[in-house]
């Protein structure tokens, strides 16, 4: 794989460089031919896919760590592009494609990010193979990892739920004493008007 050096070669990174700091990110060169970028944004695979696409044929290597700690790694070295990813503590996630003449890293089709005819496949699949080392090897890239980067601490484990105590067996209801009877009024048998404590009648004597 033929690498671009010379004046056109720094100048293509000065200027990826210039562009970058524009747009309020915070850019380091670790080592010759590759970029640190850092910066509040989302998708740090798109940022590095940009970044290495404003330096077109010189091949490069462009990390780009987001505001959530994930990064990514695009290693360039035409015709091969080599995307490293990883979010969270979930695991890299690789690609390898070989792009046509026309193409640079910030081509449209690679920025969607979909499946392309260009894919050199892996199994499993997004997994590291000896071809996408070699090309990191070719940008003196050993590791994918980030400089300096640390990995999210983990997740906390759920608390624990006091048991319950098992609740009091609640008391029998007491019975409940029996309803007195209303007292029945006796009634004089000729008026049928009723009778007074005495039991004579006042209208019949």
């Amino acid at each position: 794989m033929d690498t671009e050096t010379g004046p056109a070669s720094a100048d293509n990174l000065v200027a990826a460089v210039i562009d970058l700091r524009a747009e309020g990110y915070d850019v380091a060169r670790p080592q010759p031919g590759v970029l640190l970028v850092e910066g509040e944004f989302k998708n740090p695979e798109r940022v590095a896919l940009q970044a290495a696409g404003r330096a077109a044929d010189t091949s490069l290597g462009v990390w780009a760590i987001s505001a959530d700690n994930d990064w990514t790694l695009v290693a360039w070295n035409r015709p091969d592009l080599v995307t490293i990813t990883q979010r969270g503590a979930g695991p890299q996630r690789w690609r390898h494609r070989r792009l046509p003449d026309r193409w640079n890293p910030d081509a449209q089709q690679i920025l969607q990010g979909g499946p392309t005819v260009h894919e050199i496949s892996s199994t499993p699949k997004f997994r590291a193979t000896e071809a996408a080392r070699a090309v990191l090897e070719g940008i003196g890239i050993d590791d994918p990892v980030p400089p300096g980067w640390e990995p999210p601490p983990p997740a906390p484990e759920p608390a624990a739920v006091p048991a319950r105590k098992p609740a009091r067996p609640r008391a029998a209801p007491k019975p409940k004493a029996p309803a007195k009877p209303e007292p029945v009024a006796k009634i004089c048998p000729t008026c049928f008007m009723a009778l007074p404590a005495t039991g004579i009648c006042d209208n019949c004597g």
